[in-house]
């Protein structure tokens, strides 16, 4: 199942109290939230228990995240794990709409997202809001912020996310004492940059055409690097916000969706798309 299918559908599963068995705050901070996939939720995290928490309290939650190898504990071992688990806030719950930071707070934690999908923008100085990026799981936030020490861009969930929380000076701290993370740490603000080199190329294209669909190749190819089809995927944004972030008019946007799926480029049933001619879209690239 594609991992950023809308978290709609799930429903947690009443325990009885004859049981005895005290529920954790995660299992009620996602009663709460009502709106998580089953497939989605046995792909991120596990609803356990206290028991369950107990056994399992030599393994962290990092060892056990399938995104580990995107992410910043990547290299870590077993002490290493233990230590960045202590300062991590896991499975920060940001619904749909809302900011996990905005435009020019102060720079405290970087951000990876565990489930769902975000938007970046900034604010012109006549208010109007410019798409900038959009971010997918796996991948880090908020590195806007370490040089200004202050948030650039403003971030906001387009569906319901997950994210996991990095306080920076205990992250400092820890970087400080693993070279190997210290190496990982650099190559993911680099692949950062080449990400945000490759929405910026987009604007290079001579074509609305050669547009939509140079971002959608950088999708495809995103969604490969998250072992998931680089084929079929559910697009978390609006069209409006494709449009804002490739600087075209929301009805330029519809009418070459219509003209691609007419040409059988693509096939889109609401958000869902499947590219069908990869070669036609990377003609444009």
């Amino acid at each position: 199942m594609n991992i950023l299918t809308g978290i709609s559908k799930f429903k947690p599963e009443k325990r009885r109290q004859s049981q005895g068995k005290a529920m954790t705050t995660l299992d009620c901070t996602l009663q709460q939230a009502q709106k998580f996939d089953p497939t989605l939720i046995a792909n991120t995290i596990s609803l356990q228990t206290g028991d369950e928490l107990q056994s399992r309290q030599e393994r962290t939650i990092c060892e056990d995240c399938h995104l580990r190898s995107l992410c910043l504990s990547k290299t870590l071992d077993a002490d290493g794990l233990n230590e960045l688990n202590r300062e991590v806030r896991h499975h920060r719950s940001v619904r749909k709409g809302q900011h996990l930071f905005r435009q020019n707070d102060e720079f405290k934690s970087l951000f990876v997202i565990r489930a769902g999908a975000a938007k970046s923008y900034r604010t012109s100085i006549d208010g109007e809001e410019l798409a900038v990026s959009f971010f997918l799981p796996g991948e880090m936030l908020g590195s806007d912020g370490l040089y200004t020490k202050k948030y650039t861009n403003s971030v906001i969930a387009l569906e319901n996310m997950l994210v996991c929380e990095f306080p920076f000076r205990a992250l400092e701290k820890l970087l400080a004492t693993q070279p190997l993370m210290q190496r990982h740490f650099n190559e993911l603000q680099s692949l950062q940059i080449l990400q945000e080199q490759e929405m910026l190329l987009l604007h290079s294209q001579k074509t609305a055409d050669g547009q939509l669909a140079a971002f959608l190749m950088n999708l495809s190819q995103r969604h490969k690097r998250l072992k998931l089809s680089p084929v079929s995927f559910r697009l978390p944004m609006t069209r409006k916000d494709i449009a804002s972030c490739l600087g075209l008019a929301g009805e330029t946007m519809s009418r070459l969706f219509a003209n691609f799926q007419r040409k059988s480029w693509v096939n889109v049933k609401g958000r869902e798309i499947t590219l069908t001619n990869m070669s036609a879209l990377r003609s444009f690239t």
